[in-house]
């Protein structure tokens, strides 16, 4: 039974080869994808899209949007000035997340008290949105280390507020179903085209 299945798989094999059609149809598109997917797909965020609304006009507010504008993961899209900008820039997607610092940002840290920073950020992509977040902590981080060592804190100054739109706890299932709905969509209508495209070939 093995021999018979292993001369019929050399024997299609060998079929592929002498076609040239089959022959770029076995090789040609795997090197594409494998060309693109190795290069374009990736889990890494550049020039994320963020908004800032600054109400603190002292120097360690500027000092922590530098190292926002400093980061190549970044890229700010907007300079907003009350709270009705938001919405639209969060449902339209034209920013992933908006920094909002508070009108006692500086003041609180050089009285050695904490600082908050509100990040409002698009959850509907659950997972891009857990990214930025990854990204955010390690900008937050790298300034409370900096102020902590030339200030002398013991603790972390500014500290990270997150409030996430459409999807509050960052569920996965809220982004997968919707996409798992649409490719069984697609999958199942292809089917039936073919399933009706034979039964019409068959009946004449």
């Amino acid at each position: 039974m093995l021999a018979r299945l292993w001369a019929l798989v050399i024997k299609e094999f060998l079929a592929l080869l002498r076609d040239k059609k089959s022959r770029f149809v076995l090789i040609g598109p795997p090197l594409i994808q494998l060309l693109v997917f190795g290069y374009a797909a990736t889990f890494d965020l550049n020039h994320i899209p963020y908004a800032v609304y600054n109400q603190d006009s002292g120097f360690a507010s500027r000092e922590l949007l530098g190292r926002f504008q400093g980061s190549p993961a970044f890229q700010q899209v907007a300079t907003i000035t009350h709270n009705a900008q938001i919405a639209p820039l969060i449902n339209n997607q034209n920013a992933l997340l908006v920094l909002q610092i508070g009108p006692n940002f500086t003041r609180d840290l050089l009285l050695h008290h904490p600082a908050s920073v509100q990040v409002i950020i698009d959850g509907r992509n659950s997972n891009t949105a857990t990214l930025a977040l990854n990204y955010v902590n390690s900008v937050i981080l790298s300034f409370d280390t900096h102020w902590a060592t030339t200030h002398h804190w013991g603790k972390p100054p500014a500290q990270l507020v997150v409030r996430s739109w459409f999807n509050p706890n960052l569920l996965s299932r809220w982004f997968i179903v919707p996409g798992i709905v649409a490719l069984l969509t697609l999958v199942v209508t292809l089917l039936v085209t073919g399933l009706s495209v034979a039964r019409e070939r068959e009946q004449g």
